[in-house]
């Protein structure tokens, strides 16, 4: 693996540009309950992730119950429905990419959180975008925590192998090889805000 400080202060990088982003939108749409309420949020759950790799549920809990009154509210009883329903499709996009190992739970849970303030149909506008800018990030964090060159060698002999002899079971990763998690806060934060600017992808 390539040198940790790189890949420590990338990872500080990107977590005090999302906080900033928080604070920007925080400013700028201090009369939106839903974009202050979510914006206060994220830059919790950065700092905390960054630092910690930790999204604490304290801050979850308290934004599912922010989205639930302020929706009742706004909506009366049908907005327990709305925020249910955002809810349950924030929890459900991200399950299976958590059994999979892909993420943490509390990477699950906040989304989760921010479908009960914004609802279904915004949580997966979110969903999309944050897709996008983590599999960019996962690259990029892929990138600086391998030797590049010689994960290439490696792989253009493993497939001449199994073009010479047919073995496809001789397909392997390289030996010691090591992975480096990002702060998957991050790449919600960057969605969410993508998402605010830009509006829908489909």
């Amino acid at each position: 693996m390539k040198s940790i400080p790189v890949l420590n202060m990338t990872r500080y990088a990107l977590g005090l540009l999302a906080m900033i982003l928080a604070m920007l939108f925080i400013y700028k749409f201090s009369t939106n309950v839903f974009i202050l309420a979510a914006s206060g949020y994220l830059f919790l759950i950065c700092a905390t992730d960054t630092l910690y790799s930790k999204i604490p549920n304290v801050f979850t809990v308290a934004l599912i119950l922010i989205g639930l009154i302020t929706n009742i509210g706004i909506s009366g009883l049908s907005g327990i429905f709305f925020s249910t329903a955002g809810l349950l499709v924030g929890l459900a996009l991200l399950l299976i990419p958590f059994f999979l190992g892909g993420m943490g739970a509390g990477d699950v849970k906040a989304l989760a959180a921010l479908g009960a303030l914004l609802g279904p149909a915004k949580t997966f506008q979110i969903f999309l975008y944050m897709g996008l800018i983590g599999g960019l990030l996962g690259l990029i964090f892929h990138l600086l925590a391998t030797d590049t060159k010689k994960e290439f060698r490696h792989y253009s002999e493993v497939f001449k192998n199994i073009y010479l002899t047919m073995d496809f079971k001789s397909f392997k990763n390289p030996e010691n090889r090591t992975t480096y998690r990002f702060p998957y806060a991050s790449a919600i934060a960057f969605g969410f805000f993508a998402f605010t600017c830009w509006g829908d992808i489909l």
